[in-house]
Order: structure tokens, then sequence, then C-alpha cells
């Protein structure tokens, strides 16, 4: 698997000494809440502690600049707590440190980890800096692509893992390359989600699969509206219907390099709507250029396909999108029409707005024919998901209890919530229509998130595990967390689905 950049990254590397002009610590409290301090404790932080500008709580930094040109700057940062220190604090504490970073135009950052694993211990000194520096990186993200004098909010141009102890080597490059590759997926699927519709056409991302699968030595085919009239995809066409432009279907697939006939297969589903509208049932103007982003279930999950394959996962992805744009147009799908899916049965469309579970239904059909042994979806689906559960957890939804605790787990360590709301069929009386076999929506707002989940159950098959996330609530706009940006896309959820996909057994 090739390992070069996306993004414009500044590097990271491991070294044993360290000539830049900052040297980064990384300091817990005791129990006591404070700064345990040695005889090796430089002066400068003695000075801190004892005036108390600096007791290592959790997301503090303390910079002292260098007073002789042959002498560094110093920066201590503080993680907490020991006994009540996460991962997710070493993550929001790290973006916090890029800020003073930037700030203080530092240019070559080390990090000195020999005192970082003298106070940490080994057990979880790695997973611990790891989390550190995801937050640093994700901290720099920066979208300005289609701004006429583009400025980068930083001078870094790299760091440096110092360690004099050999037995380090191995871990801090692996270290290394896992921090690269997920703030490079990510910012690829914040740039996918952020791109302008009139730029990110379902063509755009067609054609950009097709080169990101070349470079990263994935399969890809692509299939137009003829290829998908074919394969009887008529729900996911009916989204397209009133837009000029094509819509698209893309399948990705990644095969790891040994033991590929005994791999598990994990296919993950995402819906591409590039510009949703509502269609006929038009949404309010208000914030409607936020629906853009309508296809970040696609962005998350093209972001965790090329994370996983990069990290060389052993499990076989087949990745399935269905990019589209939901217009209101003289061809457009009215409320009232009955469609015919692909695998046979009938939907009469209420609201054209609930556009998403219709692109899904047919590509989730299409993805079990590749027989995998798990399937995931994930879209921005309902806007119900925000009433339900806020800004700070999505919604997850499981016909397998195991594969819910396996979702559960992994979005525990990543710190990307999940939430677990019934599937309960109860729910599908909702959705029952005299004209057809279901409907796909029941025009009130009373369970929303669950109706859409429900309809998207009838499309799979008896014995086929599945899991469908609902991530419209967290796929912008998060900013209340540091290391996501204020406006725009989040990235959300890419780390979860591959640690997922990584750990699936």
């Amino acid at each position: 698997m090739k390992n070069k950049m996306i993004h414009e990254l500044f590097q990271l590397s491991h070294a044993k000494t360290f000539e830049g002009d900052t040297l980064l610590s990384l300091h817990f409290q005791n129990d006591k809440k404070e700064l345990a301090l040695n005889s090796q404790s430089p002066t400068e932080l003695h000075d801190l502690v004892k005036h108390g500008v600096f007791n290592a709580a959790a997301k503090s930094t303390s910079f002292i600049r260098a007073s002789y040109i042959d002498k560094i700057n110093l920066l201590f940062v503080g993680l907490g707590a020991k006994k009540d220190s996460s991962f997710e604090t070493a993550r929001q504490t790290g973006a916090v440190t890029f800020t003073k970073v930037s700030s203080e135009k530092v240019k070559a950052l080390g990090i000195d980890v020999d005192s970082f694993l003298k106070a940490s211990g080994k057990e979880h000194a790695a997973e611990v800096l790891c989390a550190f520096l995801e937050g640093f990186y994700l901290a720099s993200y920066t979208y300005d692509k289609h701004k006429t004098t583009p400025k980068h909010n930083h001078k870094l141009k790299s760091i440096t893992l110092v360690s004099s102890d050999k037995k380090n080597d191995n871990w801090l490059n692996e270290l290394a390359h896992k921090v690269l590759v997920t703030a490079d997926c990510t910012f690829l699927t914040r740039d996918l989600s952020n791109e302008p519709s009139n730029f990110g056409t379902p063509e755009y991302y067609a054609n950009t699969l097709a080169k990101l699968s070349k470079d990263y030595g994935l399969k890809c085919k692509i299939m137009n509206e003829a290829a998908c009239k074919k394969e009887n995809m008529n729900l996911f066409l009916s989204v397209g219907n009133g837009s000029t432009r094509e819509s698209y279907v893309v399948v990705m697939e990644y095969t790891p390099k040994t033991g590929a006939k005994t791999a598990k297969t994990v296919s993950l589903v995402g819906k591409g709507v590039t510009f949703d509208s509502g269609g006929i049932s038009i949404k309010p103007s208000m914030k409607m250029e936020d629906m853009k982003h309508d296809m970040t279930g696609a962005a998350t999950m093209i972001g965790a396909t090329l994370m996983a394959a990069r990290l060389e996962a052993k499990q076989k992805i087949i990745t399935v999108l269905g990019f589209c744009e939901n217009m209101p147009g003289n061809n457009a799908t009215q409320p009232g029409n009955v469609i015919t899916t692909r695998n046979g049965k009938t939907v009469e469309i209420i609201n054209t707005d609930a556009e998403g579970r219709l692109v899904l239904a047919d590509i989730l059909d299409l993805a079990q024919d590749y027989k995998p042994d798990v399937m995931v979806n994930t879209a921005t689906l309902t806007g119900a998901s925000t009433v339900a559960l806020g800004k700070l957890a999505s919604a997850l939804f499981a016909n397998d209890e195991k594969l819910a605790q396996q979702f559960i787990e992994v979005s525990c360590k990543t710190e990307e919530r999940l939430w677990k709301l019934p599937l309960w069929d109860e729910y599908f009386d909702d959705l029952k229509t005299p004209y057809a076999d279901m409907a796909n929506s029941a025009n009130d707002a009373a369970g929303g998130t669950i109706r859409g989940a429900i309809f998207l159950k009838q499309f799979i098959k008896e014995g086929q595990k599945w899991a469908h996330i609902d991530l419209a609530n967290r796929a912008y706009d998060q900013g209340f967390l540091p290391y996501n940006p204020r406006k725009g896309s989040s990235g959300v959820y890419v780390r979860t689905f591959a640690e997922f996909v990584m750990n699936y057994r």
C-alpha cells in the first residue's frame, strides 16, 4: 500500500536527538492534582510550579521562550491527573497544544518521549501519545481551496519524537505512520464534504474515487445511470430525477496482501447526496447551503476505507457509495409516486426530502451481492437525530447485539460516541400504506430517526449482519471539540469505522 499523503502535512518522524526550536514535554498530575518534580526536572519547570503558573492540569500549556540564541524554547503541556486521564483528554490537549504552537510561531517541534515514558509507564504511553498527536494534527485542518489568497494558520514544518532508547524505534515509527494516515484520511473526508455542490457533483466524486483507487491500489467500479437502470436501481435513480446532473454508484474493493482467502469481508455503504434541496418537498431556505454536506455519509466511508487500507487491514473491504443530486425539476419524483426497488419491493414516496433512505435501500441491496460477513451503512439520514441526541452522539442501529456492542466498544476508544436506539418491527406500522409495500415517510415528527432505520431494515436479507449509523447530527459544525473546525465538515466517525474494520473478526 502506497504511503504518500493526499494532503500537505507537517512531517512527523522519530530521532534520537533534536535540533529544532521548541521542545515539548508532557506531564501528569499526581493524585493530589499536583505536578510532581524531581532533580532532573528543568529549572524552568520548577519556577513555573513554584509561582503557580503551571500544575499540569488537563489542556494547560506554558511556553518558555529561550533567552539565548543557542538554547531552545520549552513547552510544558498538562494531561491532568493520571488516574482521571483518558485518550480523549489527550486528544483535546493535543488540539489545544497545536493552537499554542501556532500562536508562538514554532517551526520545528520536538516531543520528549523518554521523559513521558518515565512519567506514564509504557503500558498506555503509545495510545496516549497517539491520541495527543491525533488531536494536534486534526486541529491543523483548514479548507481554503476556493479562496483567492489561501493562508495557513501555522508555520510548523515538522514534529520529531525524541527518544534515545533504540527499543522505542519500532513503535514510534508505527505510531507516526498511523497518526499521519489518520489525519490525511480525516482531512480527505472533510474536504469532500466541504466541496461546494457546483464543484462537488456526482461525476466529480466518481472521478475522484477512480483516481484515489488507482493511487492506493484498490479496485474501482463506476456505474452510470444506464448501468444502474440495468440493475433495476429505480429507487436510487428516482432521487436524481429532477437534476440535470447524472447519478453514479461507485464500488471500491480492498483486498489484503496476505490471508485474503480466509479474510472476513466488511461492506461499508454510504449516502452521497451532493446537494439536497428536498426535491418537490423543498426545504426551508434557512441554512440550505449546508446541504452540500448531505454526502458526508459517503465521504466518511471513503476516508475510513482508505485509512483501513493504508494501515493494511487484514479484512476485505467492499465500499458501495451512491452519488446523486436531489432537485426539483420537470422530471422530479413527486409525492404519491410508487417506485419499484432493486429487490422487487414497492415504495410510495410520501416526502421527497426523505431521499437518503431511497439511495441506501438500493445500494444496500447491491452490496449484499458481494456476500459480506458484515455490512455497515452511514448517512446524514434524519434531522430527527439532532432532536433525539443533540450534538454529542449519533444513533446506532443493529440487527445483531454482538455487532452493536463491537461498535460501542470502538466508539468509546475513539470518543466518537454512539447511542443504540431500538429497531423494533412495530415501528414499521407507521410506514404502511394501501398503495405500495411501504411508504418512505410517515410525514410527522414522531420517531423519525427510528423510522429511517426501520425502512432500511426492509432491504436487509435474512441472516445478514447489519448496522446503520445516522450521523446527521455530527456531520458538520462540531467546533465545540477543539480538534474539529468551528465551521464545516467534522470528519467524525472516520476513525471509528476504520478501527471497526481493522478489528472485525
